[in-house]
């Protein structure tokens, strides 16, 4: 869901590597030889194991490196991430499960492949790895993402422990506090009033774009779709007309005819071809002072306080994402799931839940959280929370929790995003009026669900 294209530059090295099954190492001497288990390790902690985990390039990429790296330093188990681009990450996960050697021992899920995963036995409920486990009370659920329950293919909370969130992204709006002051204005609880305010700030000559959303597709996860469901939402939309039970699908609405049209605004307010605005570019756009406000993920409100690469360093604020006509914001769960593989070795696979209980420990998480990270434990999210300016975002991010809507996490979903991803860029970029756009969205996303055997 979050690509990053800070390793660009070195993308064609890199992925000439992963072909000739190179580890990329976490830091200088971290891929050293391990005391026992062969190159993909024994999983057995006592032996000196190495865990070998596919992650993406994202935001919030350095914060998980320092995790692992501490969880090696702590146990002596060696953790290999393994970095891909993240249009990539989801393939490389699927093309693990026809894999009879088991290359990962954990997968690191997106919330839009969670559902075929969970819903595919793909990976294992942690009570298998460990019969006595149970959920850590402090472990924040976003909108129930760890379970599933196979009998209504959703995350009910009557379900399994499936996975472990890492990474708590949701929306935040961000800001440029000191044209707000400069031009009198307020911080916008409707969208509507986000609008007014980039049109004010255009119109003013002191900002180059009123907004910058996301709007361009991506190949395999959500983009687009991503920054456009806590508008979607906060309108009123649905995807479907109960899940869980009536698959027929609702994108088709006022309230999402309304949803696209407002995004389409939004998107007049950034640059001419918003069909080329990546998540890059939007972080770029504002660390380089050229736009007013946005709304990004969380992960990536820590690059624009960094003094050595933001001109807003100074003058950034953080709130969260507006509402829609229901007068309740909508933010979305954008958070990573931690998922043991089926089938591994128990050795290896008790070692991996090993690791991921211990990513949302106290300490773990609150080393996450220094290191720039968003925390996925309450205890932890409230204490960065209110631990002053170096980390303002945190206090919007808890202020969202009791909003937190569902992203598409059902087994169809890598179908269904791709079906998004193309209908909703091109709504936002002009290509599809927002009425014809969400008709012709509708229409694909039935064939989806159909062909997924959810309709007849």
């Amino acid at each position: 869901m979050f690509e990053d294209r800070a390793h660009e530059t070195s993308r064609r090295r890199f992925l000439q590597l992963v072909g000739a099954g190179a580890a990329v190492p976490l830091v200088g001497g971290l891929a050293g030889c391990s005391n026992g288990g062969g190159a993909l390790g024994s999983g057995n902690a006592a032996g000196g194991s190495e865990l070998i985990v596919p992650t993406a390039q994202t935001p919030w990429l350095d914060a998980y490196r320092k995790l692992a790296a501490k969880y090696q330093e702590k146990t002596g188990v060696k953790v290999t991430l393994r970095e891909f681009p993240y249009d990539g990450l989801y393939t490389q996960m699927t093309n693990a499960v026809q894999s009879s050697n088991f290359p990962f021992d954990i997968f690191q899920l997106d919330e839009f492949g969670v559902g075929q995963f969970y819903g595919n036995q793909w990976v294992q409920p942690f009570d298998a790895v460990d019969s006595s486990f149970t959920i850590d009370p402090q472990v924040l659920s976003y909108a129930n993402l760890p379970f599933w329950d196979a009998a209504t293919r959703s995350s009910d909370p009557q379900g399994k422990v499936m996975g472990y969130p890492i990474n708590g992204n949701m929306d935040l709006f961000v800001y440029r506090k000191d044209i707000y002051v400069e031009l009198g204005l307020s911080v916008p609880k409707t969208w509507d009033a986000v609008i007014a305010n980039g049109r004010q700030a255009m119109a003013s000559g002191k900002i180059r774009y009123g907004y910058v959303p996301r709007a361009q597709a991506t190949k395999s996860g959500l983009s687009v779709t991503y920054e456009f469901m806590p508008v979607f939402y906060s309108y009123g939309g649905t995807w479907f007309e109960d899940e869980g039970t009536d698959w027929t699908p609702t994108v088709d609405t006022p309230a999402g005819r309304k949803a696209a049209a407002v995004y389409r605004e939004l998107a007049k307010l950034g640059p001419a071809q918003p069909q080329t605005v990546g998540q890059a570019e939007v972080i770029s756009l504002m660390q380089g002072g050229q736009a007013a406000q946005t709304h990004v993920v969380a992960a990536a409100a820590s690059q624009f306080q960094n003094k050595d690469k933001s001109q807003i360093a100074g003058t950034v604020g953080f709130a969260e994402v507006p509402a829609g006509s229901t007068g309740t914001p909508a933010p979305t769960s954008g958070t990573w799931s931690l998922c043991i593989p089926k089938g591994l070795p128990p050795d290896r696979a008790r070692a991996a839940l090993n690791y991921i209980k211990w990513v949302l420990s106290d300490e773990g998480q609150t080393l996450f959280t220094q290191a720039g990270g968003i925390p996925t434990r309450r205890n932890a999210l409230s204490a960065g929370a209110s631990a002053g300016t170096a980390a303002a975002y945190l206090k919007p991010l808890e202020d969202s929790i009791k909003d937190v809507k569902p992203s598409i996490r059902w087994t169809f979903g890598p179908a269904m995003a791709a079906e998004t991803e193309k209908y909703l860029s091109q709504i936002a970029s002009g290509q599809l009026a927002p009425e014809a756009g969400m008709t012709a969205l509708q229409d694909a996303v039935t064939k989806v669900v159909k062909d997924a055997g959810y309709l007849k």
